[in-house]
């Protein structure tokens, strides 16, 4: 049985669509990062299955349930994480996740065990009595991340659950999210980073102003692109204009050197005779297999 599966998934706000027919499905113990830039409808589509918002039409379907008639069962079975913490300044994560943990119908004892747990793994335990007020964005984050676990959920909704932190704190994050999936939570990650997406995920879906441009397994996506991409780094120059080299696609100065990405398709055989003819002082020389943001780029035309 699917985790997710959505139908002709329609939103609207007047004459603005902002989800435009979304049929997905997501298979049960699945990691799979919905990308797309800012604006793509990510963040609409998850207030929709989590049950936040209603779609204008379409159905959908949570762990074989109807959302439209079925919510308040749907809520007891996801966890949702979203940029926006909502904790009490004035109390610590553990009064705070008490709290939480009353409203989600979980009884005192094992909501204690439970928060402990979850705190150690975050690395949050040494601040379990101390006021939120007092936290970084980083910290708060991770305990807002527990917020949507004490009810030990089958499904968890990460939206952004990254953006703005400081690396440690988005690297607990990480690993926590991976845990999880390993004990066989289905997670459902958004965000408009690809590299982050390439580190983490098992399956993507794409979007693009509203629509689901493409969804599968992670390795399949980047297939799609059957031609590697060449980057040869050479010595800074003001001498060369690179954009005259055959194959150029874009370039990147940084420390006196630059990083020349060339055309997918463009092989080391064909751009090395060419370098090397305008005498440029090469340092390096990569070639890669085709990467999400190359496969955004192909879809679009875009950037993200």
């Amino acid at each position: 049985m699917a985790a997710i599966v959505t139908s002709n998934l329609v939103k609207k706000y007047g004459s603005f669509e902002a989800l435009k027919n979304i049929s997905l499905s997501i298979g049960n113990g699945d990691l799979y990062c919905l990308l797309g830039p800012n604006g793509a409808g990510k963040s609409t589509l998850i207030r929709i299955l989590t049950g936040l918002m209603k779609p204008t039409s379409g159905n959908v379907r949570v762990s074989g349930m109807d959302l439209s008639s079925e919510v308040r069962e749907i809520r007891q079975k996801v966890g949702l994480v979203s940029e926006r913490v909502i904790l009490y300044d004035r109390l610590t994560p553990v009064e705070n996740l008490l709290f939480f943990a009353s409203m989600l119908s979980v009884g005192r004892k094992a909501a204690l065990k439970r928060i402990y747990d979850l705190l150690e793994k975050v690395d949050m335990l040494d601040w379990k009595n101390k006021p939120v007020r007092i936290f970084s964005t980083g910290m708060k984050q991770r305990v807002n991340f527990i917020r949507a676990l004490l009810h030990d959920p089958e499904i968890l909704f990460l939206d952004e659950p990254t953006l703005g932190l400081d690396p440690h704190s988005t690297r607990t994050i990480r690993n926590m999210v991976r845990e999880l999936n390993e004990s066989g939570i289905t997670i459902i990650l958004t965000t408009h980073v690809m590299g982050e997406a390439e580190n983490i995920a098992k399956s993507v879906g794409i979007m693009h102003r509203g629509e689901l441009i493409s969804s599968g397994k992670l390795e399949d996506i980047r297939g799609s692109l059957k031609k590697d991409r060449v980057t040869v780094t050479v010595k800074d120059s003001s001498v060369f204009s690179f954009e005259k080299i055959e194959g150029y696609q874009s370039e990147t100065r940084v420390d006196g050197v630059v990083k020349i990405d060339f055309q997918p398709g463009w092989t080391i055989e064909n751009i090395l005779p060419a370098v090397l003819r305008m005498k440029l002082e090469v340092i390096d020389i990569e070639q890669k297999k085709p990467s999400l943001e190359d496969v955004f780029v192909k879809l679009t035309g875009e950037s993200s």
